[in-house]
């Protein structure tokens, strides 16, 4: 019988023995996993901040395009002509309010020769091209808007 005892406690040993080391295995295949979650949500969370920053810009851009072509639209003389403004002259703070957005806005006015559907000149006609060009991520970038108007639109 002193046979038989001594085994049933080697086998009850050899199991909790066993077990402890299943335990170990899932904390660490339990650890793994979270590391990989927290790496993906961190990435995820990275890349989501790269965007929105990458809207705001896009947004500011379309705010000075905007704005220059309202002022060039809303000339009651409108001429040919071609000029460039530092957008630090327009914004007048020197660069500190808008650090982000350094460059000029190119303003082209031409005169354009369009036609009716009956094939009539149309007379007066000009073409309004306004350029925002900046320098951004270590190189010179650019965004343009176009659009035509009939000269004597604001005239009385």
């Amino acid at each position: 019988m002193k046979i038989s005892a001594t085994s049933t406690a080697n086998r009850s040993e050899g199991v909790t023995g066993k077990r402890a080391g299943y335990v170990l295995l899932e904390i660490v295949i339990a650890m793994g996993l979270f590391a990989a979650v927290a790496v993906s949500l961190v990435k995820a969370l990275h890349m989501t901040s790269k965007t929105a920053s990458g809207i705001q810009d896009e947004m500011r851009i379309q705010r000075v395009l905007k704005s220059a072509m309202i002022d060039a639209l809303s000339n009651p003389n409108l001429e040919e002509r071609n000029d460039t403004v530092d957008l630090m002259d327009i914004t007048g703070d020197g660069g500190e309010q808008l650090p982000f957005l350094r460059g000029d806005i190119e303003t082209v006015i031409e005169p354009m020769e369009m036609e009716n559907e009956d094939g009539q000149l149309l007379q007066n006609m000009f073409r309004i091209r306004v350029t925002f060009h900046w320098f951004a991520d270590g190189d010179w970038q650019q965004q343009s808007a176009e659009t035509w108007r009939y000269a004597n639109l604001y005239k009385p």
